[in-house]
């Protein structure tokens, strides 16, 4: 079963929100760094070398003539756009490249057209870009580089030396000091290759396609690259077979898919979908579709099929690519692990053992149970604060609000851009502060004392019971005891009263749930949920490892089992509260009543959920387990007016899908212009993928309506992307 949070995505190196890299002084863009169109690659270069020299080194240059403020490495879209925007500047500059400016577009197919968008977007240093073929614009292009006199030196970067504020630069011509450096050298000479036999005879990049005319050509691969490539080849008189390994063309852009729809149609080209190829002989390639064996003839093989990260160059340089660990991260894990752990047996509260004449731990777990190591702990927790006594229960809720808090804070300033998100974590941190802990664990307990034994507060939760605003805020089926408990005081306290809460409780679930979900989706999980707000705010350090691909999202059906279960479970409590248990069923009951609570309150909803944080994501429970957001979808599915729009624009940089938490392709959306809702994905409506995509586009909208992009403004930032 395939889990990686790497799933759908191109590697990239490891960058922080200004595009630094894991060596401190060296920053990445361009194709290397997911900017895959040219104009926007040359923007974000230009951003990005202006951002460095404003903001780390204007205000200390030296007089040093030897020491250079930044080092260029690669003179492609986003290189030779960083160089023009500082060559006006005071800033000392040198671009390094081992071949000519643009040589991956010099590679270009003869005659491809080249697009000047997004049309919004200014192009760095006047350079002349206006939608043309790809010889013109290259002539076009060199002329003005000669004019403007770029610092360019034909060598390669070979390794860095990082020394305090300098880094020593190891070229082919020799070292090299600076103080900073901006790779952007793109992955484009590291074509993913096939594995199989015979792959000597495969190319990786077209020329020419009236260069085979006539010949027999097998183009392998499934994106727009391969698209093109096969149509083009089919245009000038080539017998073309497309062979993809998947049952249907789902990533091409839709003008992409037409084409090749009607190639076929005309019979200028044969697809071979699902099948991959097994073997590349002299005259003809062996694909394999299941057990059956497809030979195809063929005169060429071309494979376009993206490229990998030159992991070996990034690693001789320092960088680490993502989705590796160090061993201190990975020693990081269990002992976090353990950490929630511990929390959690202690949140789980305490009972009074008179006969050790001590609190012991409702979850007497190792190894704070009695007779442990740390059999003392639950008791210290236990003070009496005046108007209640408190466990290790008020200490975790205090503590799990104060981590919302910090962490709250924190993510406003990170997405401090966007007024939404703003006022989504205003939101998340103010539920959590009034509603799940001020209300019920401080001034509901402190009304109660007031009133005193017998009065009207005492009477609303019938005793010292403030915990029943819970039900409120925390409904069924999160939390199975909004509909359970209620009733079971009938015997002492009036009818009325002791339904209200069960009253209550069922209103929210059943009125005020479905109510919610119908305007705004599964937002309560991004905007109130108590679950969702630890999620949000600590767990926002790892959203991008969320779990992705088709067996991910099989696993979601655990929480919609759950649910399920939680059903039955709280019908033979609610008939035990009330009396109507058939006496046959105590056991089933009792099975119940201790099962659900450990298994899905305590280890799911609790400790496995926040545990896995570093490995898998910040939504293991929300998305997998949670009932409740299994309820949501399950309404959301039906009736929801919520969903996220797009056009035919999307330019496949994937950050979308990387910051997804809940692991969905939305890139896959945004290229197809599929509706992007509750009816056809796990979406919590969090409005993170608006803030990470480059092009500041993607928005919320109607459910059921088409993707809808529309190119605009561009924030500030390397890349206009808000990570």
């Amino acid at each position: 079963m395939d889990f990686s949070p790497r799933n759908g995505l191109r590697p990239r190196p490891i960058l922080d929100r200004r595009h630094q890299s894991t060596v401190p002084g060296v920053y990445v863009a361009g194709d290397l760094a997911d900017a895959p169109v040219i104009k926007l690659a040359m923007h974000q270069g230009a951003q990005l070398a202006r951002q460095i020299w404003d903001q780390d080194l204007r205000a200390t240059s030296t007089d040093d003539p030897e020491l250079l403020d930044l080092l260029i490495v690669g003179a492609g879209p986003a290189g030779i756009g960083a160089a023009l925007e500082l060559l006006d500047t005071p800033a000392r500059i040198r671009v390094l490249e081992k071949d000519r400016p643009f040589s991956t577009l010099r590679a270009f197919p003869a005659g491809k057209v080249l697009f000047a968008e997004p049309r919004t977007l200014p192009t760095p240093g006047g350079l002349p870009f206006e939608d043309g073929r790809t010889e013109e614009l290259l002539a076009q292009w060199d002329r003005f580089l000669d004019h403007r006199s770029l610092p360019l030196e034909r060598s390669e970067l070979l390794g860095l030396e990082p020394t305090g504020e300098v880094i020593l630069a190891q070229t082919a011509q020799g070292p090299v000091r600076c103080r900073r450096v901006l790779l952007a050298t793109g992955r484009r000479g590291q074509p993913n290759t096939l594995g199989v036999p015979g792959e000597q005879r495969v190319r990786y990049q077209l020329a020419d396609p009236a260069q085979h005319s006539g010949q027999r050509v097998l183009v392998v691969g499934g994106g727009d690259s391969a698209v093109e490539a096969a149509c083009d080849l089919a245009e000038a008189g080539a017998d073309v077979t497309l062979s993809y390994r998947r049952a249907q063309l789902s990533r091409p852009k839709p003008k992409n898919k037409a084409r090749i729809q009607d190639a076929s149609e005309r019979g200028l080209l044969k697809l071979e979908l699902g099948t991959t190829v097994t073997s590349v002989g002299a005259q003809s390639v062996t694909l394999a579709r299941g057990d059956q064996p497809v030979e195809v003839v063929s005169d060429e093989v071309l494979v376009q099929a993206g490229a990998r990260l030159p992991t070996p160059f990034l690693h001789k340089l320092g960088l680490r690519a993502e989705g590796e660990r160090t061993w201190l991260q990975w020693a990081w894990m269990p002992f976090f692990a353990l950490l929630v752990y511990a929390f959690y047996v202690l949140k789980s509260g305490t009972d009074y053992d008179a006969e050790l004449g001590m609190h012991v731990a409702k979850k007497a777990f190792f190894p704070f149970g009695p007779g442990q190591p740390l059999d003392f702990v639950p008791d210290l927790l236990h003070v009496d604060l005046g108007f209640r006594e408190v466990d290790g229960a008020f200490w975790g809720t205090a503590l799990y609000s104060g981590l919302i808090l910090v962490f709250g804070l924190r993510a406003m300033w990170r997405y401090r851009e966007s007024r939404v998100q703003r006022w989504r974590y205003l939101s998340l941190i103010s539920f959590q502060l009034l509603f799940l802990f001020g209300i019920p664990e401080l001034l509901a307990p402190a009304i109660i004392h007031a009133g005193g034994e017998g009065g009207w507060a005492w009477q609303l939760f019938g005793g010292d019971r403030a915990w029943k605003l819970y039900s409120i805020t925390v409904p069924w089926p999160l939390n199975i005891w909004a509909l359970i408990d209620a009733p079971a005081w009938m015997a002492t306290e009036s009818a009325v009263t002791a339904g209200l809460w069960l009253a209550v409780a069922a209103l929210v679930s059943f009125v005020g749930i479905p109510l919610f979900v119908w305007r705004h989706g599964e937002r309560f999980c991004s905007w109130a949920c108590g679950c969702g707000g630890l999620a949000e705010t600590l767990g926002d350090l790892w959203r991008h490892l969320a779990p992705r691909g088709a067996d991910a999202i099989k696993a979601e059906w655990a929480g919609r089992a759950i649910f399920f279960l939680a059903i039955p479970t709280t019908a033979l409590l609610v008939a035990d509260a009330w009396g109507l248990l058939w006496h046959g069923l105590g056991s089933v009951k009792g099975f119940a009543g201790w099962w659900y609570p450990l298994m899905v309150d305590f280890w799911l909803a609790s400790v496995v959920g926040v545990a896995l944080y570093p490995l898998l994501g910040n939504r293991v429970w929300c998305r997998f387990f949670c009932p409740l957001r299994a309820y949501m979808e399950l309404l959301a599915r039906r009736f929801s007016r919520v969903g996220i729009q797009a056009d035919d624009t999307c330019i496949s940089c994937g950050e979308c899908t990387r910051y997804c938490q809940m692991g969905i392709d939305v890139e896959s959306y945004a290229q197809q212009q599929r509706p992007l809702d509750n009816r056809s994905s796990s979406c919590i409506q969090c409005g993170i993928c608006i803030e990470v995509c480059p092009m500041d586009v993607l928005s919320i909208g109607e459910a059921g309506a088409p993707v809808q992009i529309q190119v605009g403004a561009v924030a500030p930032g390397p890349s206009s992307c808000r990570r």
